[in-house]
Order: C-alpha cells, then sequence, then structure tokens
C-alpha cells in the first residue's frame, strides 16, 4: 500500500521477497528508494509519478528495473478511495516477471535463428546450382588448354574464385544449421591454445603482406576441465582471432587471456577466454550490430562469424560481451560458467 506523497504504508513479505529487503526498511519508506532507482539521478519510476499527481483515479500498468541484476518487475497501481470516494492511497501489486522476460527473449532469438536458417538454406540453393555449372564449364575450358597457355592461368584464377564463393555458401549453411553440441570433459585450455597456434600461422601469412602481428596467450599451468565441445569452443575462440588479425592494419598485437573470475552476481564462478586486439575497433553504432547475421565491417567477410561465437557461448550457458574505442583496438570475452572441479579429477585420471 503507498500513500498519496509515494511512501509505503504496509506491505506483505512477498513483496519483501520480490525487493530483496526486509518489511522493517520498506514500511515508510518513498517508493522510489524501495525499488532502488533513488541513485539513478533522482529518478522515479512512472507509476510512481503518476501515482503522485494522478487524481483521476485511473489504474496504472508499468514494467520496471529490480535492484538485483537483470531483474525485470511488473506493477498495477491502483487508487483505495474512502466512503466519501475520495482517494487515499494507492494499492500497488508487484510481480516478478525475469523469468517470463528471458523466456520472452530466447524464444524470439530461436524464431529468428529459424527463419536465418530457411533464409540461409534456400540462397544456399539458389547459388550452388549456378556455381556448379559454372566450375564445370571452366573446368571443361582448362581441359581444353595447353599447360604454357596464358589462358590457362587465368581460368584457374577463375576457378580458384568460384571454390572461393562455394566454402563461403557452405559456411553459411554450417552456421545457420542448429547445432549439435558434443559435450564432454575436456580442457578450456587446450583448445583456446589450439585456437592460438592455427592464428599464429595467420599472423606469420599476414607478414608477407606488409603487417606484422604478435599473438600471446596467458593461462594459469593448470587446466580447466569442464563439460564442453571442445571443437566447437576452439572453432569459436579461432573466430575471435581471426576478427582480431583482420582488424590490425599494420603492427599490432592479440593477446588471449584464459582465467577464472566471481560471476557477476557472486553466486559462483565463470571461465573468462579474453581476445583483446589493437586494430582498429568498432564505432558505437556498429557495436550494436556486429552479432546480427550477415552484417560485418570487413568488406569480404560475410558476417557470420560473431552470430556463430555467440551461438557458441549460449550452448555452454555463456555469454559473449564486447568493448571497444575506434582507433586503439577492441576486447571480445566468452564468459562461461563454471562447473565441477570433480571433472578435473576424472580427466587427469584418464590422461
Amino acid at each position: 500500500m503507498q500513500s498519496l506523497d509515494s511512501r509505503i504504508v504496509c506491505a506483505n513479505s512477498a513483496f519483501a521477497d520480490i525487493i530483496g529487503s526486509p518489511l522493517e526498511q520498506i514500511i515508510g519508506r518513498p517508493c522510489a528508494e524501495v525499488f532502488g532507482c533513488a541513485s539513478e539521478a533522482g529518478a522515479i519510476p512512472q507509476f510512481c509519478a503518476r501515482a503522485a499527481i494522478d487524481k483521476t483515479g485511473g489504474a496504472a500498468y508499468e514494467e520496471i528495473r529490480g535492484k538485483q541484476p537483470g531483474q525485470r518487475l511488473r506493477s498495477r497501481m491502483s487508487p483505495v478511495r474512502d466512503d466519501s470516494g475520495k482517494i487515499v492511497a494507492y494499492l500497488l501489486i508487484v510481480r516478478d516477471i525475469t523469468e517470463t522476460v528471458a523466456h520472452e527473449r530466447e524464444i524470439n532469438r530461436r524464431k529468428q535463428a529459424a527463419r536465418f536458417g530457411e533464409l540461409a538454406a534456400s540462397l544456399a540453393h539458389e547459388i550452388k546450382n549456378p556455381l556448379a555449372g559454372i566450375q564445370g564449364a571452366v573446368d571443361i575450358l582448362i581441359r581444353r588448354r595447353n599447360p604454357n597457355d596464358p589462358e590457362r592461368q587465368l581460368l584457374e584464377g577463375v576457378r580458384g574464385e568460384v571454390g572461393r564463393i562455394d566454402a563461403i555458401v557452405q559456411s553459411m549453411l554450417d552456421r545457420a544449421r542448429p547445432g549439435v553440441f558434443n559435450f564432454q570433459p575436456a580442457s578450456v585450455n587446450a583448445a583456446a591454445h589450439r585456437a592460438v597456434t592455427l592464428a599464429g600461422h595467420q599472423a606469420k601469412a599476414a607478414s608477407t603482406r606488409g603487417r606484422q602481428i604478435k599473438i600471446e596467450f596467458v593461462a594459469d599451468p593448470s587446466p580447466i576441465v569442464m563439460s564442453i565441445d571442445a571443437e566447437q569452443l576452439e572453432d569459436a575462440v579461432h573466430g575471435l582471432l581471426t576478427n582480431a588479425i583482420e582488424a590490425i592494419d599494420g603492427h599490432g598485437s592479440v593477446i588471449v587471456r584464459l582465467g577464472e573470475c566471481d560471476n557477476e552476481d557472486g553466486t559462483g564462478r565463470e571461465v573468462v577466454i579474453e581476445v583483446k586486439d589493437s586494430g582498429r575497433g568498432i564505432s558505437e553504432e556498429d557495436l550494436t550490430r556486429i552479432f546480427s547475421p550477415f552484417f560485418s565491417t570487413n568488406p569480404n567477410g560475410a558476417g557470420l562469424g560473431l552470430p556463430a561465437v555467440k551461438r557458441v557461448a549460449r550452448a555452454h550457458g555463456g555469454r559473449v560481451e564486447v568493448t571497444s574505442t575506434p582507433g586503439l583496438g577492441s576486447t571480445f570475452t566468452i564468459r562461461l560458467p563454471r562447473q565441477s572441479m570433480a571433472l578435473e579429477k576424472n580427466y587427469a585420471s584418464h590422461e
């Protein structure tokens, strides 16, 4: 129950549980403080402000952020009248809809992924058939020319480009299909190290084109063993490394850090794989789109790598974060929930 001056005058234990404060710390306090919004530059939720100034007696419905990280609340405020019809207080009903909102987002994400898969399959069908005809015709023309014929070299170049297009289309199909993950105890260190080793060869190849890129891997010597799909996690880290290398135009560095830390709500531990580069960086506008299919800041990119990284992280119960400053570089971070330490003992016993 809320008074006309936006103070809580009575509440039940369910309300206290949702707010996350004891009843004695709720009664008598301003609504803005109870909902933890006093620190937001003095902001008051719209329903609190409406209760204080709206004397017509209309019910107010709002969704607001709770005090807990990621918490979403849905409220309904109705007037309480005395015998004469005068509004004397407001009845506030609050529901915690955090899980509902999360489920709705997941359903929307899956619908979007399904639409993307259908589009990718349709595009692949329309592109692959003509490509097969072009490649067959080019193969015939190559066979008709002598090895020293200058046109043969040109045709072989065309065949190589056709093969590259076919590989891109196949990659699009592979990324679009719902992944089948093979989870089993494996070393996260080993998966990340394989990705770094492969990226090291890419960095050496880049040095032949006038770029100098140093890749460094920093991790604790003791392995982090969890139930993971090691191959797909390796692909995800390698995808981030490939992007990092491509973001560096001249001389630069890429640092991969692997470790553990407490998660943001302090309820457990998480494994952190960080890929930090000194490249061009990403604009604030592009940061909102980089995980969208087909969007790429690289003119030659297909825009499918980062969505795949996000998909792998989600499949492991984690997430991907990114920070970037144009001209200074970017940092991509994969965060995975830490699992039972007992896996390490079982893993070590089979080594």
